[in-house]
């Protein structure tokens, strides 16, 4: 440890010497008990002191019984202000001698009186040096920690660019209809909110919630994410998503860390939501009527248990005009204000319904939030869904230019089969397979997402009507149509028998090309022209006409064929636009 530094002020010399002489003899012994020199210095006046400040650094400042008297309050201030954070105790000389004592100076931290008591002043100087040992580990471990302060800001910054790269793929930003909020702590505290698209167009969004907080928190959101924006673009299905999560997060995280999460699908053109709560608050459902349904956890966090049911724990919901979904994370429930109460459900409730437009709950929600809690303790998260708007139509089509050519490199002449058996309908999915081998073509963007559509509207189609037997009146009420659902679930996972199968074909020239989608399947096919029954049933056929050149069917027969058809330039000029623009369905009557 470095000298303890005393600069005694004092204009009579003899003062000045009697008291350097007093200190000289002081022995101090430091707590690792060796004994620690003082350093005294000596100035005749508290400007004098000012100058000194500089160069000598002192760790105390006595002032003689002479200059006691005569320093002025505004010197001692600037002398104070000299030290800078760390603080220099400040010591009065008080002259007994004369008589009846004055009255204690203010503006000093403590005497000393004259005549000394040898003992009590090694006393006072003993306890101020250990007061100032003790300040001076104070500033240390202030700069410590304003040293890991710096860390984990820059932790935190990088963990926000990892996450933002992550999230390239994400849509949160590309609508109107999603809004949402995350707070400045959610990063690294355990909150994630993800978007994409699957190729056929439906919108699935994640809100996750990590048990615990820190560095540990934001690790377990990396492959949480990274599996969400690797699989669900590629077209695979919503309940092998969410297995791939839980087993890779029972994997890895600790026995004590979880996820809480909340997933939906939304596929606009069908009007149809599919939702998976495990573990988080409730989401709400509201609807344009003012109704509102909280859709309860049906399944444990991910990462408890290796096994899941997923299937199970999918709800099915039909989307009405209008409707509107919320979530949240516990951090809105569990804001608490001065006295400790939580801003809970029933606040939330009352919000959602005192929105009679339907426009301004979200904002409504964070203000009162914000408002009733006293400091935010946890995360705070929270997303809108307008589940009708039309801007969750996405198109990702190739540009095409005036006169409809899309464009692409050469695709080429060649045919994919494909024979799913009993065994692989239970809970196969076709799409991301034969996507991932179209996906190696050059050309192959400019029709992936009219096949996604257009294979996956066929492929359902095949399987729940034809190998399942199920009818799509069932949909026409809203208990119809989560029984639908439920009827499809319980058939798929009894299936003992059946087949679908798939044939794909390219054919390219100089003038154009053309994709042939055959789907056909084990079920007794379709049956005579009828009207379809309710708004939900026979919504299928009317989605291909808006994404294939032809569609083909015959009752009595399960074989179904969709074209694609595209042009090059130079026989898109010649092209009659009357012409390319039909779109001949055959047998629209029958439902698909």
């Amino acid at each position: 440890m470095s000298a303890f530094r005393i600069l005694i002020v004092e204009s009579e010399a003899g003062e000045a010497a009697e008291l350097s002489g007093l200190i000289h003899s002081w022995e101090y012994t430091g707590a690792a008990g060796y004994n620690l020199p003082a350093v005294i210095d000596s100035v005749p006046s508290a400007e004098m002191a000012l100058q000194a400040y500089g160069e000598f650094q002192p760790n105390l400042l006595i002032f003689g019984p002479t200059s006691a008297v005569e320093v002025a309050s505004s010197q001692i201030r600037q002398l104070r202000q000299s030290s800078g954070i760390e603080p220099v105790p400040i010591l009065f000389v008080q002259d007994l001698s004369g008589g009846e004592p004055s009255a204690p100076p203010t503006d000093c931290d403590d005497i000393l009186t004259k005549p000394y008591s040898p003992s009590l002043v090694q006393l006072k100087l003993a306890s101020i040096r250990r007061f100032c040992e003790f300040s001076r580990s104070l500033m240390a471990q202030r700069d410590r920690l304003r040293r890991h302060h710096a860390d984990f800001l820059q932790e935190q910054a990088n963990a926000r660019e990892i996450f933002s790269n992550l999230g390239n793929e994400s849509c949160l930003d590309g609508s109107p209809a999603i809004r949402y909020h995350l707070s400045p702590r959610a990063v690294l505290n355990g909150d994630l909110l993800a978007a994409t698209y699957t190729p056929d167009g439906k919108l699935v969004l994640m809100l996750g919630d990590f048990a615990g907080h820190g560095l540990a928190a934001a690790v377990g959101a990396v492959p949480l994410t990274s599996i969400f924006y690797s699989m669900m673009p590629r077209g695979f299905s919503m309940g092998r998503v969410l297995r791939e999560i839980n087993r890779k997060l029972y994997d890895i995280l600790p026995r004590q860390m979880f996820c809480c999460l909340a997933m939906l699908e939304l596929d606009p053109r069908r009007m149809h939501l599919r939702l998976l709560n495990a573990g988080m608050p409730s989401p709400c459902l509201k609807r344009a009527s003012g109704e509102l349904r909280l859709l309860e956890s049906r399944h444990l966090p991910f990462g408890v248990l290796a096994t899941d049911q997923i299937d199970n724990a999918i709800v099915n919901l039909r989307v009405l005009p209008g409707d509107r979904l919320y979530l949240w994370s516990d951090g809105i429930h569990e804001a608490r204000n001065g006295k400790g109460e939580h801003f809970g459900e029933s606040r939330l409730m009352e919000l959602l319904r005192a929105d009679c437009g339907g426009t301004q709950a979200f904002d409504q929600i964070l203000m009162a939030v914000n408002a009733h809690a006293a400091e935010q303790h946890d995360d705070l998260s929270l997303v809108e869904l307008d589940l009708t708007d039309a801007s969750l139509c996405r198109s990702d089509l190739p540009a095409a230019d005036q006169n409809g050519e899309r464009k692409g490199g050469r695709i080429g002449n060649w045919s994919i089969e494909l024979r799913l058996a009993h065994e692989e309908l239970r809970t196969a999915d076709p799409l991301p397979h034969l996507l991932s081998v179209l996906a190696q073509m050059p050309g192959a963007a400019r029709f992936q997402e009219d096949l996604a559509i257009t294979l996956g509207e066929l492929f359902r189609n095949a399987l729940e009507h034809g190998v399942l037997e199920l009818d799509s009146s069932i949909k026409s009420t809203d208990d119809g149509f989560i029984r639908y659902y439920d009827l499809l679930a319980e058939r798929r996972s009894r299936l003992d028998h059946g087949w679908v199968s798939i044939v794909l074909s390219c054919t390219e020239s100089e003038q154009g090309g053309q994709l042939n989608l055959v789907v056909q399947d084990s079920g007794s096919g379709f049956q005579e022209a009828r009207e379809p029954k309710g708004v939900y049933a026979g919504r299928g056929l009317a989605l291909l006409q808006t994404v294939c050149s032809e569609v083909h069917l015959v009752p009595g027969s399960s074989r179904v064929e969709a074209i694609i058809r595209w042009r090059t330039g130079r026989s898109a000029e010649a092209a009659d636009p009357c012409e390319s623009s039909a779109n001949p369905v055959q047998n629209s009557s029958v439902p698909v």
